[in-house]
């Protein structure tokens, strides 16, 4: 050996138990920031591409103003893109019709398919020219026609203009659901329709224009330079929030809220990292304190002791850090691939081996800084260590820590034996070690607290499919009882339905609820529905239903007439009935006005109430390996004058969106709870090797095994206990901040104890703290006295 420096390897090999504990904690604390940073850098990228797929890749939304500071506006040096866009019929409900079908008519200019509506890709042909016009795929199937075909728009005045077809478009999913076609028109043929439907040339400043900034601009100085050079109200600039957010680029306040949620949570996971690894320096120190006295012994400097700890601890990065980012990205990956399967429509364009440079680079600032930053301490204290406390070994600690610990356990109630009074007083013995310990126990109830928010939020802000939504939809017109029932038992045997089911609704009925008059919306459930609603049941129970054929439900909100056991009369084919409040659903899928009840029964009350058997809504659900081939043929089942409604982009939507944020959410906290474990075996594993000369002597002067279990256990439980109490203290007000910023502040709902939560990780600490022991004391039950005395 020529250099002191080359002990840094001895040191490694005579303890690499210690040292691996110590690179476990560093790559613990690395994989936790890389993992949580790459995964909220992926659930950007997600979000971002739900969002250019609902709402199209524009900025700003421009409205009232004229050609001419258009043209101004498209020619600013970071708008990237800008088209004029307008539509007529939106809500199907204005009277155009193509071949008969209704029809929503858009003029567009060729930037808008290009590059701001890209969910609207032309698929095949090309941009429609004057007489031309560009049709949704679907028009293919339902009106049976080709490229180069020609097709009729006929006008709310009943005039008709005749167009070739330029080429399809993808399908937007509102035009699926209401069974209608989409058609793109260029700017001059839209003017030409609007001004024959009206019978006047259209206004100047119709339409509005859409704009896309550069990727590069400062948006947000862009919209204002926007708004104040052509003298723009704030009704006249509209924003796409949802693009503008996850780019950081909103100004809405609810979003610069979620900034300032992002920021906290962001500080939370870096201290949390932080405190893992300054802990577990600390105790490698400790447990070193006779080999940094012999160094002194031999003639080594206070200097030369921390530059030894220091270059250590860099050492150890070289390995934890790629372990830990390593690991954090192959969890990234994981996420990744589970999105691109279970939503293949939305995210195929997220890679399957995406890499966050900005999580990796993260990572290892933090381990590395941290280490560096973090051994100062513990290198400055080594280089303290007298040659005495080399010659003792820090044993001598033994005797001073029985006689306190005996002195203390008058103080603690009298069932604490001994043991466990010396379990207590090793946990606070060194200070710095136990603010550190039950910090770092505590961070992790607040980190788990502070992300829970996020499952809160995501409850409110997407809505998943529920059991009961249909994928194919037959709909009466006029929301009447019109469609054979025979059509639901004809439907349920063809090989790619799953199942089918009917419901009949009877609107506005006048009704008398316990001597008050009211209104009801009558709707029938067979059996499938009746199933699922049993989730749903807050008072009463479905099988009356069956056993009392007046008996019905009613559904929850806070101002309803209708609790269990209302009694509801009702005129019944001329006569008069009286049905019984049976039960009370928490809700249900249909929507209700001000002063009117929806009140669910069988098909049964329904018809004897009625004298009607049509349904007014028979929905589908399809088997997996239903084709469009049987789709076409479902859709031929359904004849004319019924509403044919394909909720299938749709419910991939939803679907979408929902696993785009739940993934990653309970991603975050299952990390949190796995690294909440991982640190406290760790640490105290770390904790009891570090005074593994002292069990050794009091196990010399007659201390059992059981007494050393239940010691262990007092000190590990004075930790998680400690930390459970600081980690409440702190984290349910910042989990009631949190939540009121994301919900209250959007929703209105108010903030609730989140028992299930605080519960879980409590419980995962305490526990996980309790079991720690075993091993560790199991270890040093195994070892001779004499050898866990000379323990290193």
């Amino acid at each position: 050996m020529k250099h002191y420096l080359e002990l840094i390897l001895i040191s490694s090999r005579v303890h690499a138990r210690q040292h691996r504990m110590t690179l476990l904690c560093i790559a613990l604390s690395v994989f936790l920031v890389t993992t949580i940073f790459s995964m909220a850098d992926m659930e950007v990228r997600s979000q971002t591409i739900q969002a250019l797929h609902e709402y199209g890749n524009w900025h700003i939304q421009l409205s009232d103003i004229t050609g001419e500071d258009a043209a101004l506006i498209a020619a600013r040096p970071k708008v990237a893109a800008m088209s004029w866009y307008d539509i007529l019929n939106y809500r199907l409900d204005e009277g155009y019709a193509i071949d008969g079908r209704q029809a929503a008519i858009c003029g567009i200019e060729p930037p808008l398919l290009t590059d701001i509506m890209t969910m609207a890709d032309i698929l095949e042909g090309s941009y429609p020219g004057d007489g031309e016009i560009l049709l949704s795929e679907n028009a293919k199937a339902i009106q049976n026609v080709a490229l180069g075909d020609d097709v009729t728009i006929t006008l709310p005045n009943s005039v008709s203009m005749d167009f070739t077809v330029s080429g399809f478009t993808e399908n937007p999913s509102t035009l699926l659901r209401w069974d209608a076609t989409g058609a793109f028109v260029s700017k001059t043929t839209y003017q030409s329709i609007l001004q024959n439907a009206t019978g006047q040339p259209p206004a100047p400043d119709h339409g509005v224009y859409y704009v896309q900034f550069d990727q590069s601009a400062n948006m947000r100085a862009e919209i204002n330079e926007i708004k104040q050079e052509f003298h723009l109200s704030e009704t006249q600039v509209g924003e796409n929030v949802k693009l503008l957010g996850v780019m950081g680029q909103s100004g809405s306040s609810y979003i610069m809220m979620l900034y300032a949620v992002a920021v906290i949570l962001f500080l939370l996971v870096m201290t949390a990292g932080i405190l893992m690894i300054a802990g577990s320096l600390n105790s490698n120190v400790a447990q070193r304190t006779q080999f940094f006295g012999m160094l002194r012994c031999l003639g080594a400097s206070k200097k030369q002791i921390i530059r030894f700890v220091r270059l250590e601890a860099l050492r150890w990065c070289c390995l934890a850090i790629p372990l830990g980012a390593g690991a954090g990205v192959a969890v990234v990956w994981v996420l990744c691939a589970l999105l691109r399967f279970l939503s293949p429509v939305y995210f195929s364009g997220l890679p399957a081996f995406g890499v966050s440079p900005a999580g990796i680079l993260s990572g290892a600032i933090v381990g590395l800084l941290t280490v560096y930053i973090a051994s100062g301490s513990p290198a400055k204290r080594a280089s303290r260590v007298s040659p005495l406390t080399a010659a003792s070994g820090g044993a001598a600690l033994t005797a001073p820590a029985f006689k306190e610990a005996v002195l203390f356990r008058p103080i603690l109630p009298r069932f604490f034996k001994v043991e466990t009074a010396l379990g207590i007083y090793h946990a606070r013995a060194s200070k710095k070690n136990f603010l550190l310990m039950t910090s770092s126990f505590a961070l992790s109830i607040i980190l788990f607290l502070s992300f829970s928010t996020l499952v809160n939020f995501m409850g409110h802000a997407i809505r998943p499919l529920r059991p009961y939504t249909p994928d194919l939809s037959y709909i009466s017109p006029d929301n009447t009882l019109s469609i054979d029932p025979g059509l639901a038992a004809k439907l349920s045997e063809h090989p790619a339905v799953k199942r089918a089911y009917g419901r009949m609704f009877a609107y506005g009925l006048p009704a008398r609820a316990d001597g008050n008059d009211i209104r009801i919306n009558l709707i029938s459930y067979e059996e499938h529905q009746f199933r699922w609603a049993g989730d749903t049941v807050v008072d009463g129970a479905l099988s009356t239903l069956k056993a009392d054929e007046n008996a019905v439900l009613s559904v929850y909100h806070p101002d309803s007439p209708l609790p269990i056991g209302s009694q509801i009369t009702l005129e019944s084919n001329g006569g008069v009935l009286n049905l019984n409040c049976a039960g009370v659903l928490s809700t249900c899928p249909f929507t209700q006005d001000a002063g009117t009840e929806n009140v669910i029964c069988t098909e049964d009350t329904f018809r004897r109430l009625t004298g009607a058997s049509g349904y007014t809504i028979i929905d589908i659900q399809l088997k997996r390996d239903a084709t469009e081939n049987d789709v076409k043929a479902l859709r031929d089942l359904a004849g004319p004058g019924i509403i044919f409604s394909d909720q299938r982009t749709g419910n991939a939507e939803a679907r979408g969106a929902y696993w785009a944020m739940a993934l990653f959410i309970y991603g975050f906290l299952a990390v949190i709870a796995l690294i909440t474990v991982f640190n406290i075996i760790n640490s105290i594993a770390m904790s009891v090797s570090a005074r593994t000369r002292q069990y050794g002597a009091l196990r010399a002067i007659g201390m059992s095994s059981r007494q050393l279990v239940l010691m262990v256990t007092a000190e590990a439980a004075s930790y998680a206990v400690c930390g459970s109490i600081t980690g409440c203290a702190v984290g349910l007000p910042l989990h009631k901040y949190l939540y009121e910023t994301m919900v209250t502040a959007q929703w209105g709902e108010p903030w609730t104890l989140p028992i299930h939560a605080l519960s879980a990780i409590v419980l995962i600490v305490l526990v996980t703290a309790i079991v720690a022991v075993l091993g560790p004391v199991r270890r040093i039950h195994a070892m001779s006295i004499v050898d866990t005395i000379n323990a290193t």
